[in-house]
C-alpha cells in the first residue's frame, strides 16, 4: 500500500509518496508546520483525507 501526501503550493500540487500510514501522517505534519496549505493524505483506494480526520488513530495510540 502507498500513500500520498498532497499540498499545494504557488507553482501547484506537491505529492510524496509514503509506503506506510504512519510515514504519510509525520510527512502531513511536517508539511503543515511548514505552513502548506491544503494538506491532504491520499489513502491507497484514492480517497483524499484531511489531516485532522487522519490523526485520531495516531493521537490514540500516543495516549495508551
Amino acid at each position: 500500500m502507498t500513500f500520498s501526501v498532497q499540498w499545494t503550493t504557488v507553482n501547484g500540487v506537491v505529492s510524496i509518496a509514503q509506503t506506510t500510514a504512519l510515514g504519510a501522517y509525520r510527512q502531513a505534519e511536517r508539511a503543515t508546520q511548514s505552513g502548506m496549505r491544503n494538506v491532504r493524505i491520499r489513502s491507497p483506494d484514492g480517497d483524499l483525507i484531511k489531516l485532522a480526520d487522519f490523526r485520531h488513530p495516531f493521537d490514540d495510540a500516543q495516549k495508551n
